[in-house]
């Protein structure tokens, strides 16, 4: 073999890529765009899955406004029906407990979809706590503001 064979034979080598070459470059390539193509999906299912929690959110707003103007107590506890714009009818009621301090008061709030935007659950519950509503009564109040200042005149010795 003279030496230019030989020098022949190494570029011939040298231009192109062996077949191992090109199946791992391949499978980097799939491996790449398997990743992206799982990001992009991922992403744009927490889009849907934001709007429809910022949809939700609105109608539950839109019920809990319906207690918040509610002028009497018992109307409030009893609840009532009121159409969301998303989430078809919903179906409220509440309990309320009077608590030691005076105009607060714990509320449960419950409410029921029925039709709830598709990946929420129908029914939804939460508890507030309410300073002054609309139905707080001023002659609880008084009550309140008088038992309040009989236990300070009682805890504190004023001799």
């Amino acid at each position: 073999m003279t030496s230019k064979q030989s020098s022949d034979s190494i570029s011939r080598i040298r231009h192109g890529f062996s077949l191992i070459e090109v199946v791992i470059a391949v499978a980097l390539f799939a491996a790449a765009c398997t990743v992206l193509t799982s990001a992009f999906v991922n992403a744009l299912l927490a889009r849907e899955h934001s709007q429809n929690n910022s949809l939700r959110a609105d109608d539950i707003r839109a019920v809990r406004l319906q207690l918040l103007l509610e002028a009497n107590r018992d109307e409030a506890e009893d609840g009532g029906d009121f159409e969301t714009i998303h989430s078809g009818l919903a179906r409220w009621k509440c309990s309320i407990e009077e608590s030691e301090i005076v105009d607060l008061f714990k509320v449960l709030f419950e409410v029921k979809f029925s039709d709830p935007i598709e990946g929420t659950n129908e029914n939804y519950q939460e508890s507030l706590y309410l300073l002054r509503p609309t139905w707080s009564e001023s002659d609880m109040r008084s009550e309140l503001l008088a038992t309040k200042r009989q236990d300070l005149l009682s805890y504190r010795d004023f001799e």
